[in-house]
């Protein structure tokens, strides 16, 4: 019984340090496709970022920051699965629906913007003013009568 015991923690212990070193190795991976990023390699800093979503596919993370490159790289159709999968996965704040509005800008999907600029707006973005002159943009492109705002 106590050799089972000493087993049983052994391969705990084996399973918690590989979970470990995962977590640590996912930090430099977003850190190495950051840093691929802000130099310009946008297609690098995405290999990486799509290695992660694999190695990790429940990072919501590596999904929004995959689906940032994406944009940039005018992989749209792409950039909304990612920004949606990180959504799904617990992104609360407002870079993936803003992310999502700009490639659905970019595919002429205004009504899927416009919804994604709202939802960003509604989740506390940073910059309310300029998300409602691009919903207003929208709304004058498509007809809709500007709503005042308070």
């Amino acid at each position: 019984m106590r050799h089972l015991i000493v087993l049983i923690i052994c391969a705990l212990t084996i399973v918690l340090g590989l979970a470990n070193l995962a977590f640590a190795r996912s930090g430099s991976t977003l850190s190495t496709g950051q840093a691929l990023a802000d130099a310009g390699d946008i297609k690098g800093a995405m290999r990486v970022f799509a290695a992660l979503t694999r190695a990790q596919p429940e990072s919501a993370e590596a999904h929004a920051r995959l689906g940032g490159m994406q944009l940039l790289d005018r992989r749209y159709a792409d950039a909304v699965r990612s920004f949606q999968r990180a959504v799904s996965l617990g992104d609360n704040g407002t870079r993936s629906f803003l992310g999502m509005g700009m490639a659905y800008l970019h595919m002429g999907q205004m009504r899927a913007a416009r919804a994604a600029f709202i939802e960003a707006k509604a989740r506390g973005t940073r910059q309310p003013a300029q998300v409602d002159e691009v919903i207003a943009w929208i709304d004058a492109r498509d007809g809709v009568p500007a709503v005042p705002q308070r």
